[in-house]
This record gives structure tokens, sequence and C-alpha cells, in this order.
């Protein structure tokens, strides 16, 4: 089991309000971001894990950039794809959201940031299994052995460098408390 906590603040100083409050005790803390100036905050706090980009009417001006991915790598943080989004009934929407999370994942991968993929289910209908979120992955022109390591390996590792955080002999990164 893993301790997941979604944040969602509406301004930089309630997400850093909201960062002090729940690091020590969760395992991965994801950020979604609704605003350019919540999105920076995020991307340069070494807090915060995973960052998403909820698509919204003003999507034009919100989404991952090269400038914000370059922030998200410089301290440790991964894009978060929430392929909920990616199961609508609407044909516009669905064109829309493609095009979105497709743009956001490009600008990722040229930044080299992790990218994690997941279902962000609302309900226990919403939940897939593995090869059903790969097919997902496949509208964003992800190949299925790069999508099986968006959804399995590259989320393990962050939840096993997170754990390693937790721990008392935590100092900083590369520093750690040795006792004899």
């Amino acid at each position: 089991m893993v301790k997941r906590v979604d944040l969602e603040p509406g301004n930089p100083n309630e997400l850093l309000k909201d960062l002090r409050q729940c690091r020590w005790n969760t395992e991965v803390i994801t950020v979604k971001c609704r605003k350019k100036s919540v999105a920076r905050q995020a991307g340069r706090d070494r807090r915060v894990d995973l960052v998403s980009y909820p698509f919204t009417r003003n999507w034009k001006q919100n989404y991952l950039d090269r400038q914000q991915a370059g922030l998200m790598r410089d301290s440790g943080c991964g894009y978060l794809i929430d392929l909920s989004e990616l199961i609508t009934d609407d044909p516009y929407y669905l064109r829309k959201n493609i095009e979105y999370l497709k743009r956001n994942k490009d600008n990722a991968e040229k930044k080299d940031l992790p990218v994690v993929a997941s279902s962000c289910a609302r309900t226990v209908w919403g939940m897939r299994d593995p090869q059903g979120l790969a097919a997902l992955l496949s509208l964003l022109d992800v190949d299925q052995d790069h999508a099986l390591d968006m959804i399995s390996n590259t989320p393990n590792g962050l939840v096993a460098r997170n754990r390693e955080k937790l721990k008392d002999e935590y100092i900083q990164p590369n520093v750690w408390v040795i006792e004899e």
C-alpha cells in the first residue's frame, strides 16, 4: 500500500501550506495545477513528486511547457498522465484531450522527466488493468513496452525513493546519518 495525496490548491501560498502539513506522513504527493502560478511553485518545490494538468477551458494558457518541464527536472518532479480524461463519449472533448495530453507528454519526455500514467479512478468502474492502461496510452503514440514502464516501473521507483527519504537517517539528497 502506498499513501498518496492529491492536492488541488488555488494559489501558491495554499500549496506551500498543504505541503508543510502532509510531506512527512505521505509517500507520494501529486499536485493538480489549474493555474500557471501554482504550476511554477510546484515545479520548484522538491516536496512535490508528480504534477498533473487537468484539461480545462483555458488549456491553451495552462499546460506543461518547456520552461515548466525544466523547473520540474531540476527539482526531481515527474509528470502524471490522468488517463481517466480519455474515457469520454464526446468526440470533440476526446480529440482535444488527446492533443493536450500528447503535447504535455512530449514536452516532459524532451526534458527527460519521469512520466507516470494512472487511471486516477474516482470509482471502482474507472479502474483498469495495466494492459488496459497501456491500450489507452497508445492513443498518445506510446508503444506498449514504454507504456507498461510508465504504469509500473516509474511509479515503483518513485515510491522506493520516497520511502528512503522518509527514514530518520535521511538528511538531504546524498546525505545520510551513519551510526556506528
